[in-house]
């Protein structure tokens, strides 16, 4: 039987789907009109070269060769560099972003959530070169193309790159894409909290997990958002904190979650902390 917790982040997680879903038919013209506008760029360029050079072609590294993600990582490191407000994209974003809106169409047709979270996770390591250079040398334009791939990091569970990302879009003030209809410190922590409490493996070692958790509410601890949404990230941290045998952090975590949200489900967890802390003499 499914619990009611779970419940409700499932119909949470559909509606976001569906949000996404309902964005694709306007990314997909988007995607079709930046790829028509990178062919002409193509066949301009290659008018432009000397014979002897259309001639033999253009001389480069195999497809995912360590020398073309060096150059990946590289362009997007610079012209996410020299980035303005006036000229916010390069060719490494538009020939991503182009990408994305493949792959996003891609998983539109997937009908299984759990298929699509697989899917992301397959189509990831396309972006990471990308994301990469432009963490590294990145001004801090907004950056549709790194969001997007924040967010498939943490909905796969791989919540140490997601925050990577996070923290590079909380120092420059980037926002999610328009149809995730929420602030980038609340998706965050809550996708963050949402995993930790729902979704990891049982048996999984608490210990990076505790890192996380700890990152994203240090991350976005002056933030505003929903209290439930804090509360969560409290509450993950105190069942870490318990497994790890820290329960005095714990019993401080979860009297800080009830704090801000009493119905976060937690008073039992705190009777039992203060019982085991009172026989054990703390």
């Amino acid at each position: 039987m499914v619990s009611p917790a779970k419940k409700a982040f499932e119909e949470k997680r559909a509606a976001r789907v569906a949000a996404q879903e309902k964005a694709e038919k306007q990314a997909r013209l988007e995607a079709e009109k930046r790829q028509k506008e990178l062919e002409e760029r193509r066949q301009r360029h290659q008018i432009s070269q000397p014979p002897s050079a259309q001639e033999s072609g253009p001389v480069s590294a195999p497809a995912n060769s360590p020398a073309k993600k060096a150059r990946t990582q590289k362009l997007a490191a610079k012209e996410a560099g020299s980035a303005t407000a006036d000229r916010p994209h390069g060719n490494a974003y538009e020939l991503h972003h182009a990408q994305l809106m493949e792959d996003i169409r891609t998983l539109h047709d997937i009908e299984s959530l759990q298929a699509k979270i697989e899917r992301k996770r397959e189509l990831l390591p396309k972006y990471e070169d990308y994301v990469a250079g432009v963490l590294k040398g990145g001004s801090g334009q907004q950056d549709d193309v790194l969001m997007n791939i924040m967010v498939w990091y943490l909905d796969t569970g791989q919540l140490e790159k997601g925050l990577d990302i996070a923290d590079y879009a909380a120092k420059h003030g980037l926002e999610t894409p328009d149809r995730y209809q929420r602030s980038t410190a609340a998706l965050v922590s809550e996708e963050v909290a949402d995993f930790v409490l729902k979704e990891r493996n049982e048996g999984d070692d608490p210990k990076q997990y505790l890192l996380d958790v700890t990152r994203a509410a240090l991350l976005f601890r002056d933030s505003d958002m929903h209290d439930q949404i804090k509360a969560k990230l409290y509450k993950a941290n105190g069942y870490l904190c318990r497994e790890v045998g820290d329960f005095e952090t714990a019993l401080k975590s979860l009297k800080q979650a009830v704090q801000l949200h009493e119905k976060c489900g937690v008073k039992q967890d705190i009777q039992a902390l203060e019982k085991q802390l009172k026989n054990s003499g703390q």
